[in-house]
């Protein structure tokens, strides 16, 4: 991935993905919200499962996790059909989604990759 962020829709599938990876920066992080916000808004949540695909995503520095956080809090809120966030190869990167997810009560669903998305 030359970005460190993507957000597509597979409309055959129903799939809203989300996909970040490498050493997110404060300004990645506000571009990302950005594209998602904008993407999001030209579907239909309910009828949509959400896959966040954190598999490339290194070390979260101290100053994001409460950005990671706060979005964490905002997937749960956008009303879609079904949530899966898929962990990252850095057994650290995992270890600090797994807390968030803790921490916010994530209603979605950790899997280990892509493929483990039903």
């Amino acid at each position: 991935m030359t970005q460190k962020y993507n957000v597509e829709t597979d409309q055959a599938k129903k799939l809203f993905i989300a996909t970040v990876g490498g050493f997110f920066q404060m300004s990645d992080a506000e571009g990302f919200a950005l594209k998602f916000m904008q993407e999001g808004s030209q579907i239909k949540t309910s009828e949509y499962t959400l896959v966040v695909n954190a598999y490339e995503l290194a070390t979260v520095k101290q100053d994001l996790l409460d950005m990671l956080e706060q979005a964490f809090q905002m997937y749960m809120t956008l009303g879609f059909k079904k949530i899966y966030m898929v962990e990252s190869k850095s057994a650290i990167t995992s270890m600090q989604i797994r807390k968030i997810a803790e921490k916010t009560n994530f209603s979605g669903v950790l899997v280990k990759s892509m493929d483990d998305v039903k």
